[in-house]
This record gives C-alpha cells, sequence and structure tokens, in this order.
C-alpha cells in the first residue's frame, strides 16, 4: 500500500479534532447565554415579587395611618384647620403621626366636605390648608362610599406615581368624617425591590422600567428618569419596543460597558413594564478564551497525530498489502486460504483474528448447509404426513360405514367412487414424493374458470355424509357457481375445512352446514360452519392459519396454513368467525370470471 502524504493524514486527524474543539465552542457560549437567561428569568421572578411585597407593605402601612385617631382628630376638629387657631395638643398630634415620607411623596388629609386641610410634601411638616392650592391630588371618587378599611388606587397625576385614596372614619366608624390620600413614588419601589438584587449580582444586574410611552421610569442611573429609552439607552431599542407593546420575552442588547442578556414582562397592575439585565461580557470572554485554547490543543494534536501515523503506516505496509491481497482472495471465495505473516509483522494480530473469522466462517456455512437440509426434510415430511392423513380418514370413514351399509347397492357404488378418489390422492402423494422441489416451493397451476358446487357435492359424500348418522348436516348450495381456481387445489381446501368441522364436535354431535352462493359484490363464496368448541380471540389473532398452531389433541397444524396459502394463490380470501363453545364459521372468497370483466 502506498504511503499517504503527512497533509492527508493531518487532514484525517485535523477533521474530528476541530469538530470536537468547535463544538465545545459553540457549546461553551451556548452555556453561557443558557445559564444567564435562567438567571435573569429568574431575577425577574424575584424582582417582581419584591415589587408586589414592597406595595403590600406601603399600602398596609397607609391603611393603619388612615385608622389612627390622631388622623380623625385632625380632619374632624375644624378647629386646627386654620392657621390662626392652634388648640393645645395639637403639636403633640403632630409628633405622634408615623413617618411616611420615605414611602410616599406627599400627603393630603381630606375632610367631610371634602376639603384638603393638612398636607405634608416629602420630610417636610405637615401644614394645615386655608386656601388649598388647586393641583393637590384628589382623592378617589368611590372613597367617600366605602364603610370598611380599603385602600383604592389610581395611576398618579405625576409621572412615575401611584396615589393611594383610604376612607378616614369616625369614632363610631359608622360614617366617613375624611379622606387621606398619599402619592407614592414607584422608584422608590423599584429602587427597594432591586436592593437586594443588585448587591448579589456585584454590579452585574440591570435594572429598567418603562412605562406605556418608553419613558424610563426607574434605571440605576437616575439622571435617566423619564428620558426616552431609544435616547437615553440606544442599544436597548428593540427591547423598550417589545415593553411598550406589552410583550414579554428574552434578548440581549449592548450598552458602552459590555453586552446583556435581558428578560421583560409587563406589570399590568402598575401599566408598566420591567426588563432585568445580566452582563455576559465577562462569561462570554472565558467561554472565548477556552474556545481558541481548544482549537489550539486541535491543531498541536492533529499534527502530533500526523506525524505518528506516517511512521507507523510506513513500517505496517508492507503486512498490510498482503493482509489486503489475501482478504481479497477470501471475499472472492477462496476460504481455505490462510494469511501468513511473521511474528514481527505489526500485521500479524489482524491476520490471525481474519485466518479464526474464516474458519469459523466455513464452519458456519457447512452448519447451515446441513440445516436447510434438515429444515427441508422436516417440511417436506410434515406437508405429506397431513396430506396422507387427510386421505387416510376419508378412507377410514368409508370402511368404518362398509359393514353397516354393504348391502345397499348406493353405498357400495359410492364407495367404490370414495376408494377410487382416495387412491387418486395416494398416487398424487407419490408423484409429489418424485418432485421434492416443486411440492417445496408451493408452486399452483394456472387457475381456470370451474364450478366449484360438484366439488362441494363430492366432497361431502366422502366425508360429511358417513357422519350423518352422528351429526346433522345442512347443505345450502345453488344449482352452479363458478370461479376462477385450481380444481383440485379447491378441492383440496373444502376437504381440510370439513374434516376440521367434524372434528371439532368430535365429542358431542352438532350441526355441520355447508353454504355456496355469491358476496354483495358479486364474488363467489362458500362457507363451512360447525357447532363445536370455538377458538378463543387470542389464537385467531396470534396463532391461526400459523403452520403448526392446532387445538387438537392430535394434529400437525398444517391444514389451515395450507388453506390460506392456496386460497391466496388464486387471488382470493379466507375469513374466520368463531365463538368459543358456540361453533365456528369459515368463508372462503373466489376471484370470478364474470368479476373481473365487471
Amino acid at each position: 500500500m502506498r504511503p499517504k502524504p503527512f497533509l492527508t493524514y493531518f487532514i484525517l486527524c485535523g477533521i474530528p479534532l476541530f469538530l470536537l474543539a468547535g463544538l465545545n465552542y459553540w457549546n461553551g457560549i451556548r452555556a453561557v447565554d443558557s445559564t444567564v437567561s435562567a438567571i435573569v428569568q429568574n431575577d425577574l421572578n424575584s424582582f417582581n415579587v419584591a415589587i408586589d411585597e414592597e406595595l403590600r407593605e406601603r399600602k398596609s402601612d397607609f391603611l393603619r395611618f388612615g385608622m389612627m385617631k390622631e388622623v380623625q382628630y385632625l380632619v374632624a376638629d375644624k378647629e386646627t384647620h386654620s392657621l390662626e387657631v392652634q388648640p393645645q395638643g395639637l403639636f403633640l398630634t403632630l409628633k405622634m403621626l408615623p413617618d411616611l415620607s420615605r414611602e410616599f411623596q406627599a400627603l393630603t388629609l381630606y375632610d367631610q366636605d371634602r376639603h384638603p386641610v393638612w398636607f405634608r410634601n416629602g420630610d417636610a411638616a405637615w401644614t394645615p390648608l386655608g386656601n388649598a392650592p388647586s393641583n393637590l391630588p384628589q382623592p378617589d371618587s368611590r372613597v367617600w362610599e366605602q364603610q370598611g378599611n380599603v385602600a383604592l388606587e389610581k395611576p398618579g397625576s405625576i409621572a412615575s406615581t401611584l396615589e393611594y385614596s383610604v376612607p378616614i372614619h369616625d369614632e363610631k366608624g359608622t360614617s366617613n368624617a375624611g379622606a387621606v390620600v398619599g402619592v407614592l413614588d414607584l422608584q422608590s419601589v423599584f429602587s427597594a425591590a432591586a436592593r437586594g438584587l443588585e448587591t448579589r449580582s456585584n454590579q452585574g444586574s440591570m435594572v429598567i422600567a418603562l412605562d406605556r410611552s418608553g419613558k424610563i421610569i426607574y434605571h440605576p442611573d437616575h439622571s435617566l428618569k423619564l428620558r426616552s429609552a431609544g435616547e437615553a439607552l440606544p442599544g436597548f431599542t428593540p427591547i423598550a419596543s417589545a415593553m411598550t407593546n406589552n410583550e414579554s420575552g428574552l434578548s440581549q442588547f449592548q450598552t458602552p460597558t459590555g453586552s446583556y442578556i435581558a428578560a421583560y414582562s409587563p406589570i399590568p397592575s402598575l401599566n408598566i413594564a420591567v426588563a432585568i439585565g445580566r452582563r455576559r461580557s465577562e462569561l462570554v470572554s472565558n467561554a472565548h478564551r477556552w474556545g481558541m485554547t481548544g482549537l489550539v490543543l486541535a491543531l498541536l494534536a492533529s499534527i502530533a497525530g500526523a506525524f505518528m501515523l506516517e511512521r507507523h503506516v510506513q513500517r505496517r505496509s508492507k503486512g498490510i498489502a498482503r493482509v489486503t491481497e489475501d482478504v481479497s482472495a477470501i471475499a472472492k471465495g477462496e476460504l481455505d486460504r490462510r494469511i501468513i505473516l511473521q511474528s514481527s509483522d505489526d500485521a500479524r494480530s489482524l491476520a490471525d483474528n481474519i485466518n479464526v473469522v474464516t474458519e469459523r466462517l466455513r464452519a458456519q456455512i457447512a452448519h447451515e448447509e446441513e440445516s436447510r437440509q434438515f429444515e427441508s426434510f422436516v417440511r417436506l415430511s410434515a406437508m405429506l404426513t397431513h396430506d396422507l392423513k387427510n386421505a387416510i380418514e376419508g378412507l377410514s370413514l368409508t370402511v368404518g360405514n362398509m359393514e353397516r351399509h354393504f348391502d345397499n347397492p348406493q353405498f357400495r357404488a359410492d364407495a367404490l367412487k370414495g376408494l377410487t378418489s382416495a387412491t387418486d390422492k395416494l398416487k398424487a402423494l407419490v408423484a409429489r414424493l418424485s418432485r421434492p422441489l416443486t411440492t417445496l416451493s408451493g408452486e399452483h397451476k394456472r387457475p381456470a374458470n370451474i364450478d366449484i358446487v360438484p366439488i362441494i357435492q363430492r366432497v361431502m359424500a366422502m366425508t360429511a355424509e358417513p357422519q350423518r348418522g352422528k351429526h346433522t348436516i345442512v347443505t345450502r348450495l345453488p344449482n352452479s357457481l363458478y370461479a376462477l381456481a385450481d380444481p383440485m387445489r379447491v378441492e383440496e381446501v373444502i376437504e381440510n375445512l370439513v374434516l376440521n368441522a367434524l372434528e371439532a364436535m368430535v365429542d358431542k354431535g352438532g350441526t355441520l352446514t355447508i353454504e355456496a352462493g355469491h358476496t354483495p359484490g358479486g364474488l363467489p363464496m362458500f362457507s363451512v360452519s360447525d357447532t363445536g368448541r370455538g377458538m378463543s380471540r387470542q389464537f385467531i389473532e396470534t396463532r391461526l392459519f400459523r403452520p403448526f398452531s392446532t387445538t387438537k389433541k392430535t394434529g400437525i397444524g398444517l391444514g389451515l396454513y395450507t388453506c390460506r396459502e392456496i386460497i391466496k394463490a388464486s387471488g382470493g380470501s379466507i375469513e374466520v368467525e368463531s365463538v368459543q363453545g358456540a361453533g365456528t364459521t369459515f368463508r372462503v372468497v373466489l376471484p370470478s370470471t364474470q368479476h373481473d370483466r365487471a
């Protein structure tokens, strides 16, 4: 064998190694993206839960504020509403009110006449309102009809805010003494919810909240608040468009600080959308570094492998050439050929293994030849034994009735015909023995247009009529019924079916019914029915028509198999209906010249 050049071996070694390294490279980047995507999705879910908890906590604080007696006092006592009048205890009352400035931008108290009476902006002091300004947040109109302690919320009149309205009940709790309105800054909510997330991620996480117009409600960089996302974050524009369209998903975006993967979804209750981004740049850089290292190692391994292969092949070329020559001869049929190499040849082990395989192949071929010969003998024996059994049963029925009916001239005539027919069948069996190849091949004569009624009557006279004393024989036959078939083969089928029916009723008397006619489609058919023991559905589905399968205590199990093969070769079909313990019906449909012409 001519040695291959170094470049060829390099290519052979390099292709799988580079493919493996490239696959590892690509899989590393995929793993990074998959991991970061899972993280940001979990971060988004955690952030949404944190927002719900923050809103629930602030709503609860606001409800408690509206239930305080000090708040009831401030809205119910009209003396406290004037800037000039300062009743005693007012200062102490104001000091007892909880400080909600870190949660709410502004708080406004309304009396039962729906006039604003007290106001607090951020962390400033509470201020009584003599002449209320027109831009104060108004309570929800539904708050005046509320009987219980409930907080009604609505979007704030100021961007990125949420307004809560809580009724203030009188001391008896039977009517509304006023209402309190709180303006909640959503940026403080988002900041509190994102605090733990941004701490865990070591500044690798980014939280962005947008309103429906695409303006930034929250961003770690507070200078971007209320700016358009498309202007402030150009790489974030496609995600911002999806967020304003109320969509959810995962996507990548680029910022000056690196590449991010973001998970985004809307928050319908706040009429905003939130995105959580995680920086993937560092992780992807590690994946690139390891991927390039893998490619370099693949290059070095390919060079080393090519060099070793070239030297090894040069040493083995002579031995391989000899092995190749001998294997080619073995493949052409020279199974007695052996490959002989020196013990120092590297291909010696290969040659020894080929010699062992060749010896086993020779032994296997010899064994299979013996098995085929034995199988052919067994199959031929089984087929001839079955046909001989049917012929003997016909003779037995005639001989068995001869003693009782020998004085009847008609019986003697019928018996003579039966003996003649049985003799012809035995001669046919002997003829088949002289032609074993034709017998085993299952060849059939060309079908002819024959009347099957006389064939049925002849079989009935030979097999069924002698049993009339034991069984009831019912025949429903037309005057003639023509079909395309081999008459000898059809007679064999009818005889098999009738004998099987009689044997099925051997334990007790029964009814044997033979019918013939046309199917609704115009095809010739005949059926053989008995009232014997029947067959189970499992036997019909799994074993019926299989060779060497039978329900009889004695029998070969080739009768129905032979029937099916004969009918199939004739272009017909055979069907069975059976009820276990009630009987069986076999129905045979054959082709006809008239039907084929139509």
